[in-house]
């Protein structure tokens, strides 16, 4: 019942934050079924520097039932910059005896405005928000009965609930992050999905593209068909849904839709919008990314935006 609940859960925030997925469930049967290995955080790219090392985890005394308690974290510091931020992972392993039941990953954000004490709290309280709601979503004592009645692969694989952040662009004028929610019980493969977090950098208010376009028509308009063109480079590779699972106006449509939710960031030298599992592709293809450059719509973004 929790799985069906779970999943229901999945495809509610996907609404809110998303577009309507294409692809109906007898669609989705049709996709070929991948490892059963949980997605794990992307890689940092060379100029966001290695992935530092995990601290020593401390092993807790044995709670009632049977698990343990494994802490650990991983410290990412991001200096030289007006904004000041800071992420600390904090991970747990909650175990029955020496199986691991669950793994929780989950990146504390510290952000701090100098001389702005205002959009500090601003942007501290967004993602105390945006923590409560995970650990909510995650509810721990159903997922980890769930765990010790339905281990997955004779044990050796645990189920897990992971958030991650990274700072995408931090000028003074726009601090945005990009962020990944993956959860995994069981079955082919785990859920996630991909997203953005952007604060107007003096405010620390949440944008919107309502908030950063000056001319919100003109810039969807140059938006969407720019994601159109490069959709058709997607064709080409065959990694789109075929036509038969998602219209030409389908497709439009759900393009569209990223003006309305969350599946966008600013980075240093793009507007980047999402499309995640499912929406337009197989799981296979993973998400999407459509980088939008600022040259493109500099002129339709507020000056405060522009790149």
């Amino acid at each position: 019942m929790r799985k069906r609940w779970k999943t229901a859960l999945y495809a509610a925030a996907m609404a809110m934050l998303l577009t309507a997925c294409a692809a109906t469930e007898d669609e989705i049967q049709r996709v070929e079924q991948e490892d059963i290995t949980p997605q794990t955080r992307p890689e940092k790219t060379e100029a966001e520097g290695e992935e530092p090392n995990v601290s020593e985890q401390v092993q807790q005394p044995e709670e009632e039932g049977g698990e343990a308690l494994e802490e650990g974290g991983i410290f990412e510091t991001v200096s030289n910059s007006p904004v000041q931020v800071s992420i600390e992972t904090d991970k747990k392993e909650y175990k029955d005896g020496d199986r691991i039941l669950l793994i929780t990953n989950y990146d504390d954000v510290t952000v701090s405005f100098e001389g702005n004490e205002a959009a500090s709290q601003a942007v501290m309280a967004e993602f105390a928000r945006r923590k409560e709601e995970f650990e909510e979503r995650l509810e721990l004592e159903e997922t980890l009965e769930m765990a010790r009645e339905n281990p997955v692969v004779d044990g050796s694989v645990s189920y897990s609930e992971e958030n991650w952040y990274t700072v995408e662009r931090n000028d003074g004028r726009v601090l945005s992050f990009s962020a990944m929610w993956d959860s995994y019980e069981g079955g082919a493969h785990g859920q996630y999905m991909i997203y953005g977090v952007n604060f107007d950098g003096t405010t620390g208010k949440v944008l919107t593209i309502d908030d950063v376009a000056q001319d919100r028509a003109a810039f969807q308009e140059i938006c969407v068909q720019e994601m159109l063109r490069q959709c058709e480079d997607l064709k080409a590779r065959g990694v789109l849904f075929d036509e038969e699972m998602l219209s030409a106006e389908g497709l439009q449509e759900i393009l569209e839709g990223k003006m309305e939710g969350a599946e966008w960031y600013f980075t240093e030298n793009e507007i980047r919008f999402i499309s995640n599992v499912y929406e337009i592709a197989p799981y296979a293809a993973g998400s999407i990314d459509f980088d939008i450059s600022y040259e493109m719509v500099n002129e339709v973004l507020k000056e405060a935006y522009r790149g």
